[in-house]
C-alpha cells in the first residue's frame, strides 16, 4: 500500500513539474568547425577543398543533419575565414584556414542557423577576412555572434541573446564581456547564451583562466556559457552568480566538429551539447535541461574524413568519462539546472 502510494505521489510530482513548463525552446551547440584548409595546403590533392569538390556542400553534416532539423536554433564555432582569395593574409600565424565563400551555403543545408565568430582563426585575414566572413553568411541566410557583435533570435515570444569573446580579449579589456551581456538585456533578453574561445589546446580539464571568465560572463548575467578552442572535450559545471539571483549552465569545450584545418588529428572525441530552455505561462525563463551527445569528428578514424557522427558503444562510453573527470556534475544522464533555487 505504501508502495503504491509513493508510486503515485512520485507520478504527480512529475506532471506537476511537466505543466511548470509550458513551452521548451531547444538549441544544440557544436564545437570547432574549419570549413576550409591550410593556406599552405590549397594546392593539394587531398584536402577538405577536394574533398567538398567530390561529394558536395551536404557531405560534412549528413550525419548530423537530423539532430539539427529537429531543434529550434544550431549554433557552431566557426573556425576559418570564407574568402576567395588570400588577401589580408596574415601570414605571420602558423596556422591560417580559408574557405570558399560558397561554403556557407552548407550551413543551412544541414539547418545550422548560426556561428560564433569569436575565435582566434576568423582574423586569419584581418579586416578583409572577417568582412568576407560575414557577407558569405549573410548571403546563405546565416547569422553570427561573437567579436563584439550580438544576435537577439525570437521564438514563441522569448528573446534568447547571443555574444562571444575570446580569452585574449577577457584578459586585455574584462568589460568587454559585461558590456556585451548588458547591450542584451537591455534589449529585453530572456536568455543569455554566451560563448567563450578559450583554454589549452589538448588539455583534458579546463584551467583556472576559464573559470575565472565563465564566473564573470555569469556574474553579468549569462544563462548559458559554451566553451571552445581546446579541441578536446572537457567538463560542465553550474556557476551562481556572485549577487546570487541566478544560476547559469557552463560547458569547458565541446572539441572539434567538422574540422579541415588538420588531416591527422590528435583526438576524435567531440560532443554536442542540446539545450533544453524552459519558460512558464507568464514566459518567465525557469532553467536548462542539458543532454549530451557524444561524436567523433570522422567517420572513418584515424582517418580525418571530414564527416563527424554520433558516437556509440566503447567510443561513446569513453567520451562520456572524459566529460565527467572534468564535471563536478553527473553528467552521464540528462541534467537540470534551474535558474534560482
Amino acid at each position: 500500500m505504501k508502495r503504491a502510494l509513493f508510486a503515485i505521489l512520485f507520478w504527480m510530482a512529475l506532471c506537476a513539474q511537466a505543466a511548470a513548463f509550458a513551452d521548451e525552446i531547444t538549441l544544440t551547440l557544436g564545437g570547432d568547425c574549419v570549413l576550409g584548409t591550410r593556406e599552405e595546403w590549397k594546392q593539394d590533392t587531398d584536402t577538405f577543398d577536394t574533398c567538398i569538390a567530390q561529394n558536395g556542400p551536404n557531405y560534412p553534416f549528413a550525419h548530423l543533419l537530423p539532430i539539427f532539423e529537429a531543434d529550434d536554433m544550431t549554433l557552431l564555432n566557426l573556425e576559418c575565414v570564407l574568402q576567395d582569395t588570400n588577401t589580408g593574409h596574415d601570414n605571420r600565424k602558423q596556422h591560417t584556414f580559408r574557405g570558399d565563400p560558397s561554403y556557407a551555403q552548407m550551413l543551412p543545408l544541414a539547418s545550422i542557423e548560426q556561428v560564433n565568430l569569436a575565435n582566434n582563426h576568423t582574423v586569419d585575414y584581418r579586416t578583409a577576412g572577417m568582412e568576407s566572413t560575414k557577407a558569405a553568411l549573410e548571403a546563405a541566410g546565416v547569422c553570427y555572434s561573437g567579436n563584439k557583435t550580438l544576435y537577439v533570435w525570437e521564438l514563441n515570444g522569448h528573446k534568447i541573446g547571443f555574444g562571444g569573446c575570446r580569452e585574449t580579449t577577457f584578459l586585455g579589456s574584462k568589460p568587454t564581456v559585461y558590456r556585451d551581456i548588458q547591450k542584451l538585456k537591455k534589449q529585453g533578453c530572456d536568455v543569455i547564451i554566451y560563448s567563450c574561445h578559450w583554454g589549452k589546446e589538448y588539455s583534458p580539464t579546463h584551467n583556472k583562466t576559464q573559470a575565472r571568465m565563465a564566473q564573470y560572463a555569469v556574474n553579468s548575467g549569462a544563462d548559458v556559457v559554451v566553451g571552445t578552442h581546446p579541441h578536446v572535450v572537457q567538463g560542465v559545471t553550474t556557476l551562481q552568480s556572485s549577487d546570487k539571483t541566478h544560476t547559469a549552465l557552463v560547458l569547458y569545450s565541446l572539441g572539434n566538429l567538422v574540422f579541415g584545418g588538420t588531416h591527422e588529428l590528435q583526438t576524435f572525441d567531440a560532443m554536442l551539447a542540446q539545450v533544453m530552455l524552459h519558460f512558464d505561462e507568464e514566459g518567465t525563463y525557469l532553467g536548462a535541461g542539458l543532454t549530451l551527445l557524444p561524436v567523433l569528428t570522422s567517420g572513418d578514424a584515424p582517418h580525418n574524413n571530414f564527416q563527424p557522427i554520433l558516437a556509440t558503444g566503447e567510443d561513446e562510453r569513453r567520451i562520456r568519462t572524459l566529460v565527467q573527470e572534468d564535471s563536478d556534475l553527473d553528467v552521464r544522464e540528462d541534467v537540470w539546472v534551474a535558474k534560482t533555487e
